[in-house]
């Protein structure tokens, strides 16, 4: 009887011991978990605040600058490389927005579309493959127009209700590129392709000659041929325009570009700032207007985790 008891008391035992493991371990991974969890919250405060220095950076080389003419020489245009801070590293640069075709260009007030704006993006959409341009054109000013009527190949609230997540109609200027996403005509495909030639800017942003890609400066004329462009790019970081008419005035560009919506200054750029802390990676873009005094705003900002 004496064995018998034994036993249970050792099996009782071992129970119990397994039980106490089961329990630490449970309280361990908890516990682990928990300070991983504080570890996070805490870089990725820490990397936030190290996006908000980059911003700040940003703020600061722009107003610094003298705004006569703006171009690709200039200390703004010079990404900043990898720069160690605790826990990681930061980096960052400024995009010319006003070096892309500005998608709310296209409407005029009176609702009818700008035919100069609509050839240079009809042109910009062929270069990113949609062979649909003139019924993408018109879904977009659908979308941005205030009424509800619809134009010959366009889309408005009907269309997209009909979708499997329904949805409206802008009924507005764009706000973001990405926004292109819920119009009719344009696949994400095309979207990537066009991302680094249009923006969605306010209605009174140009077009940088300085600055725009051979992409969007090819499609100032409807030949769309990039060749007629090669000299003028190459050398116009050390040559900047300081004058429209230095450039649409002489050969080969004489009579063939319309003027119209083009400069050589800018005053919208966009910060693009990735931060790494410990396991954490964020980036944020910043919409910077700068105005003719030379301060510096945000018009917008995004930030994602990576």
């Amino acid at each position: 009887m004496k064995k018998r008891h034994s036993g249970i008391a050792l099996i009782t035992a071992l129970l119990v011991l397994a039980l106490a493991v089961v329990l630490a371990a449970a309280l361990a991974q908890d516990g682990a978990m928990s300070m991983r969890r504080t570890e996070n919250l805490l870089h990725h405060a820490q990397a936030k605040m190290y996006l908000q220095g980059a911003e700040d950076w940003a703020r600061v080389v722009l107003s610094r600058d003298k705004r006569e003419v703006d171009h690709l020489g200039e200390a703004w245009a010079f990404p900043m490389p990898a720069v160690p801070v605790e826990g990681g590293e930061i980096s960052g640069r400024l995009i010319d927005l006003q070096s892309r075709l500005n998608l709310n260009a296209m409407l005029k007030t009176d609702n009818t579309l700008d035919p100069i704006v609509q050839q240079r993006l009809r042109c910009i959409l062929g270069k990113a493959g949609n062979e649909q341009a003139d019924s993408a054109l018109d879904a977009l000013a659908d979308w941005q127009d205030a009424d509800s009527d619809v134009r010959p190949q366009g889309a408005e609230d009907e269309v997209y209700r009909s979708r499997p997540q329904p949805y409206r109609a802008g009924n507005q200027p764009l706000q973001a590129t990405k926004e292109l996403l819920l119009i009719q005509g344009f696949t994400p495909e095309q979207v990537r392709a066009l991302q680094p030639m249009v923006a969605a800017l306010p209605l009174s942003s140009g077009l940088n000659l300085n600055t725009a890609p051979i992409e969007v400066l090819s499609c100032l004329d409807e030949s769309g041929d990039a060749s007629l462009w090669e000299p003028f790019v190459r050398d116009r970081e050390a040559t900047p325009l300081k004058d429209v008419n230095e450039l649409l005035g002489k050969p080969p560009f004489a009579g063939r570009v319309n003027p119209q919506g083009l400069g050589v200054k800018s005053k919208v750029f966009l910060m693009e700032a990735e931060a790494q802390v410990g396991r954490t990676r964020l980036r944020r873009y910043s919409m910077l207007l700068v105005d003719e005094q030379g301060l510096v705003r945000v018009w917008s900002r995004f930030q994602e985790s990576l």
